[in-house]
Parts: structure tokens; C-alpha cells; sequence
């Protein structure tokens, strides 16, 4: 008889299916030996009385919780949000749930969250590292036989999965068509936050830079290797001055290096590359505050598709990244480590894709002297 009111048990399961009701939680569980025979009429009991497990109850005897947690460097930042869609799209798929922390880019922050999901009993986390080479708390945290994927960046101190988007060839691709197109001197905004990192990349010859893995480097510093390897490739010498370095993950900063290079009608380039939204749109607002004409005086290639590229005047160029598609990724390889999954560890390279648009032209020619 179909149960038409309250909550049933696993008693009454159990009862309806003829088995134990170690077996009946066994067959709904997932977990322990069941025939299959006897899981199907314990499955056909379960939705005759309608029953739902206790997630509680079943994290107690399986250790899983079918929950995983997410440390987002910045919920505001759309790129992300198009991660974290793609995530909780998976999740949903696969009857997960999802907590989401937030680390403002910001390394103690980040170590907070993974001390809060930890306690939450999350499953698995996914994260995107503020600084790639300080993850002790993620390797501390995987050592509990619970899995980490990281996104966005890879860790050349870390052994993990990780979802990556190919930033530096994306780079070295559009420096390849601004050079095509005559330009000589391409700048590149990147917020660069760490000295070190850039002093070394700045300090490789070419064959080093072939050598590099560039996906143990922040992004940005990623980015900048597609934009030297460019350089090497068609035997340009790369001027330093034409390298904005942000210092910060800021609208503010990556305006105000920028406004320094532009303002030098000497020194100042004829195309301008970015390394990701956050500087494309405050390396824009320079651009607009200098007085500038896109492109007649300056070429312009953002980094990500976003709304306002579209609605401004000329629309930008830009390289996209299919984050969305980068979500799912990571999120499938964790529950799949959860699942149990003991391969060796992958970095999967999402690619990305240039949409060329009304801000980029030839370069102005040079004024004949009088």
C-alpha cells in the first residue's frame, strides 16, 4: 500500500522491499555488498512509500555528505561567476550540493574558508588559489583522504588536478596578429601582484621561456610568457616599459599604471594587450581619460567577453574564456575523485577564443617631418 502522509522510514522500506533493514540502507546507500535483484525491489519499495534518505543520517555511516565546497578568489567577478555556474550546474546533475566561500585573492582569507568548509564536512573542495605557491593548507587538507581540484591556477608545489585556461598561447596569438598588422610597440596590463615571479619570467631567454611550465605560474605572470614567447618568436626586443604592472587585483591599480604609460606621447604604444577583465576594464578607463581614439591611436584586445565590450564605442576585441565550460570541468574530476577515482593527477587546459571586433586597425603612420 502507498504511504499517502508523514515521512517514511527505512524500517518501513525495508519491510516493503522483504529485506533487513541493514540491507534496505545498504541498497540505498550505496555502500556495502547487495545483489543487484535485491537493490531493484529495494529502489521500487523506496518510491512505493515515497521515501527520502536522511542526508545526515547516511553521512554518519557512509563519511560522505555529497556536498563539496568552493573558495572563489572573487564572487564578483563574472568570470567566476560563470565558474561557480558551471560547478553548481554539475553538482545539481549529480545530487550534490555546493558551499561557496569567497577569498577576495587574499591568502589568510582563503585559509579561513578551507577551515570552514573542512568543518562544514564538505566532500571535496575546489579552489582557486590566491598564491599557487602556498598551498601547505591544501595539501594538508587533501591528506585527510579528501580531495582538492584547483581552477583558474596549478601549483608547482601541489600534485593535484587542476582546470586551467590556456592564457599564454592566447596571448602569444594575438600578439602574433597586432604584428601583422605593423604594430611595434604592444603594451600588456597584468596585475603581477608578485616581483619575484616577474623578475624571473623577465629574466628568461627564449629558450627558457619554451621550457617554462607556465601553468604553475599565476595567471597573469602565465599570460605574460604568451606575450614574450611573441617577441622572441619574430625577433622583437621587448621593452620593459611597455610591461603596466597593476600591483593589486584592482580596477584602481591597473588604471593608474596605465595612465603612467599613456602618458608619454614618446614612449606610448600604439596597441595594448590585458590579462584579464578586472584590468581590461580599468586599463579602458585610462584609455578614455587620456583622450585616446580607439583604435586610430591605440589598438585595444581585452581579455574575457564581457557585457560592456559589446555596448561600447568602437566594441573591443577581446580573447574569451569559456569559463562556464571550466565549472563543469572541475567539477566533474572532483566527485569523480570522490567517487574514487585513483588516476594520476591531470591539469586540464580549457581553450580560448579571439573575437576580433572594431578596436583593433593598423597603426597610425608616423607624421613625416617638416
Amino acid at each position: 500500500m502507498t504511504r499517502t502522509s508523514g515521512q517514511a522510514t527505512i524500517i518501513e522500506v525495508a519491510k516493503e522491499a522483504g529485506v533487513s533493514t541493514a540491507t534496505a540502507a545498504r541498497a540505498l546507500g550505496n555502500y556495502g555488498p547487495v545483489k543487484p535483484s535485491t537493490r531493484d525491489k529495494v529502489v521500487k519499495a523506496a518510491d512505493k512509500l515515497n521515501y527520502r534518505p536522511n542526508e545526515l543520517a547516511r553521512s554518519m555511516i557512509t563519511g560522505k555528505t555529497k556536498s563539496i565546497g568552493v573558495v572563489c578568489g572573487d564572487v564578483y567577478n563574472p568570470f567566476f561567476a560563470g565558474i561557480l555556474r558551471g560547478i553548481t550546474d554539475v553538482a545539481t546533475e549529480r545530487g550534490y550540493t555546493v558551499l561557496i566561500a569567497n577569498s577576495d585573492e587574499e591568502w589568510a582569507k582563503e585559509i579561513a574558508a578551507v577551515r570552514t568548509l573542512s568543518a562544514s564536512g564538505v566532500d571535496g573542495i575546489i579552489v582557486s588559489p590566491a598564491e599557487p605557491n602556498r598551498v601547505e593548507h591544501l595539501v594538508n587538507w587533501s591528506g585527510k583522504d579528501k580531495p582538492v581540484t584547483l581552477i583558474d591556477r596549478a601549483s608547482a608545489t601541489f600534485s593535484t588536478d587542476a582546470v586551467v585556461v590556456d592564457g599564454p598561447q592566447a596571448v602569444h596569438d594575438v600578439l602574433l596578429r597586432l604584428f601583422e598588422l605593423g604594430h611595434e610597440r604592444v603594451a600588456i596590463v597584468g596585475e603581477f601582484r608578485s616581483a619575484e615571479e616577474l623578475e624571473r619570467v623577465l629574466s628568461l631567454n627564449a629558450r627558457g621561456l619554451e621550457k617554462l611550465d607556465v601553468f604553475t605560474l599565476s595567471p597573469s605572470a602565465a599570460r605574460l610568457v604568451g606575450y614574450l614567447r611573441a617577441h622572441a618568436q619574430n625577433g622583437k626586443q621587448v621593452d620593459a616599459s611597455l610591461i603596466i604592472r597593476a600591483g593589486s587585483y584592482s580596477l584602481q591599480g591597473a588604471q593608474i599604471a596605465t595612465t603612467e604609460v599613456l602618458s608619454g606621447s614618446n614612449t606610448r604604444p600604439s596597441a595594448l594587450v590585458t590579462t584579464d577583465n578586472v584590468m581590461s576594464l580599468g586599463a579602458y578607463r585610462a584609455v578614455l581619460a587620456a583622450g585616446l581614439r580607439i583604435p586610430e591611436q591605440l589598438s585595444f584586445i581585452g581579455f574575457d567577453n564581457q557585457d560592456w565590450t559589446e555596448l561600447v564605442d568602437p566594441p573591443i576585441s577581446v580573447i574569451d574564456q569559456p569559463s562556464h565550460s571550466m565549472g563543469r570541468a572541475a567539477a566533474n574530476v572532483l566527485i569523480e575523485r570522490i567517487s574514487g577515482n585513483q588516476g594520476e593527477p591531470q591539469i586540464l587546459r580549457a581553450h580560448t577564443s579571439y573575437i576580433e571586433r572594431a578596436s583593433v586597425a593598423p597603426p597610425a603612420p608616423e607624421p613625416v617631418p617638416q
